[in-house]
């Protein structure tokens, strides 16, 4: 994987405020670790699944064990989608809140999407792919953080 991507994977550990359990990738089974108390819990989780993306570089199964790691964010990106950031939790009730909670599930579906295209990109074992894929989420991520950052 080229240094950029390592770049972008890494500023997607920051990516959005999330939560849920994690799943292991198509085996239905749940993990034995317990599942994420709060958002910063769940930002962790999946932290965890793109920060071995880089680990993986030189391993000559990356591309498999690259779109299992995807494949784990993704079913926090799932579990998450049941929450709210707190920035929008802690607005009143209101047409303003209405729409933050639509735009909210909107960028989550887009996450979800992108956690897809990426996975999808490894099985795919294409390098052009990955890239497009994690142009993709570093967009969205973008948004998301201007929008809901937990740290504002």
């Amino acid at each position: 994987m080229k240094k950029a991507s390592c770049g972008i994977i890494l500023a997607l550990i920051s990516f959005v405020v999330l939560a849920g359990p994690g799943f292991a990738a198509d085996s239905g089974a749940q993990e034995n670790e317990a599942p994420p108390k709060d958002m910063a819990e769940a930002m962790d989780a999946m932290s965890g699944s793109l920060k071995l993306l880089r680990r993986l570089d030189r391993d000559p199964d990356r591309w498999t064990k690259n779109a299992a790691m995807v494949a784990k964010g993704s079913s926090v990106v799932i579990a998450a989608m049941r929450m709210i950031p707190q920035k929008i939790q802690d607005l009143p009730d209101g047409p303003a809140k209405l729409k933050a909670l639509a735009d909210s599930r909107r960028l989550m579906g887009l996450t979800l999407a992108g956690y897809g295209r990426l996975e999808l990109a490894f099985l795919a074992e294409s390098e052009e792919q990955v890239e497009d894929a994690l142009d993709f989420l570093k967009e969205i991520k973008a948004e998301s953080h201007e929008k809901y950052n937990r740290r504002e």
